[in-house]
């Protein structure tokens, strides 16, 4: 669930930069001088709030690029002290509550963002972050007002990308990518300049450009318009991963494999790559399938349900012996999936889950929910039909 992360990064949350030279992000392999850095910032933050952001800041940035979710828990050992106090700076809100929607607690981190806004009432990336977690839970319509705050406020990208999420959620697919062609139409700088967007920014845009386009059924352009936004983040894992999906729905596996070609896989690289990989040579098993499958099983020892999404679009491509028990708890987790987040890759698995078990009650709350939202994707319609079709 990356989406909130990017948007809060591209709405304003710039990535730290320490200029202390022994500033420790994050403890190196056999280090003990990143061990006792560590361990004197920690101690020094506990008494300044500002060092406080700044270290947790650092260590959400490194998580956010890295694939290493142990930082997350580091970044909250650090603001713990100051998130346990009766008043908490708005910006120690913020970083908690980024901490709280990678976990998926999205109720807790609109609490806390609640908190935030109502201390700085002008804080973008607040109101940034609270429409994102809204949008990605389904809640749009309560999303809306931020949108509309940001877009109040001057801030015409993050507004009008905002915005345009809660259009194309609710029944104006078309209106929201004419929306996001205009703004970026009448770009005539590029990433960086003083009146342009960040690259951060142009990247987010772009990729929720190519969401809107492949719910429409436009492949190719998701396609492009993705391969340009991980040109200007290279970084980002969320982007990353929807550029390979593309390329997968295209068949287009080699590229998909070259695009997932990363130092430190994350879970939704790992399984990408064991898609792409048994696609190409059928019968084989991909060593990046073992590698998730260990991954998935320390997170469920530990009792993490952040990996839903990756568990039941695993238990589809790769179903068990047993096709019709393999079917039901795919559902089963797709469902418990969708009752938690509500992206495009939420909502299609939940229907490919229904529509392969023809289950009665799963395909009417899919519908009913669709009928509420005004929701479009042909994905989704394609699957309904085939899931009703006799």
């Amino acid at each position: 669930m990356a989406a909130t992360a990017e948007a809060a990064t591209a709405g304003g949350a710039a990535p730290f930069h320490p200029t202390d030279p022994d500033f420790v992000v994050a403890e190196l392999p056999g280090g003990s001088r990143a061990r006792d850095g560590f361990a004197r910032q920690l101690e020094l933050s506990r008494s300044d709030p500002q060092l406080a952001g700044e270290l947790a800041a650092a260590l959400l940035e490194q998580a956010r690029i890295s694939a290493q979710p142990q930082l997350y828990g580091r970044a909250e050992s650090v603001l713990a002290p100051w998130i346990a106090r009766p008043t908490v700076p708005a910006p120690l809100l913020i970083l908690q509550a980024n901490i709280l929607q990678q976990r998926h607690e999205f109720a807790a981190a609109i609490e806390l963002l609640d908190r935030a806004i109502a201390q700085e009432p002008r804080s973008g990336q607040a109101h940034l972050m609270r429409a994102n977690v809204r949008i990605v839970t389904g809640d749009y319509e309560r999303a809306r007002p931020d949108c509309a705050w940001l877009l109040g406020s001057g801030e015409q990208w993050t507004g009008s990308v905002c915005i345009a999420q809660v259009l194309g959620s609710t029944g104006q697919l078309a209106r929201a990518r004419t929306l996001l062609e205009k703004l970026m139409a009448g770009d005539a700088v590029g990433p960086g300049d003083s009146v342009g967007p960040s690259a951060e920014v142009l990247a987010w845009a772009l990729s929720v450009r190519a969401d809107l386009a492949q719910r429409a059924g436009a492949l190719p352009e998701a396609q492009d318009l993705l391969t340009r936004a991980v040109a200007l983040a290279p970084a980002s894992d969320y982007t990353r991963l929807a550029l390979a999906d593309v390329l997968i729905a295209r068949n287009r596996l080699a590229e998909a494999v070259d695009v997932l070609d990363t130092a430190r896989p994350s879970v939704g690289v790992l399984l990408r790559r064991a898609i792409a990989q048994s696609r190409t040579h059928a019968g084989y098993t991909p060593e990046s399938l073992a590698a998730l499958e260990e991954r998935l099983s320390v997170s469920a020892q530990r009792g993490e349900r952040t990996h839903l999404r990756e568990e039941t679009r695993l238990a589809l491509e790769f179903p068990r012996a047993d096709a019709a028990a393999g079917g039901h708890a795919a559902l089963a987790l797709a469902r418990d999936n969708f009752n938690v987040q509500r992206e495009t890759e939420d909502i299609r698995l939940f229907a490919r889950a229904a529509a392969i078990t023809r289950d009665p009650a799963a395909l009417a709350t899919l519908e009913a929910w669709l009928q509420r939202s005004h929701y479009e994707d042909i994905v989704v319609d394609q699957l309904l039909r085939s899931g009703r079709s006799s």
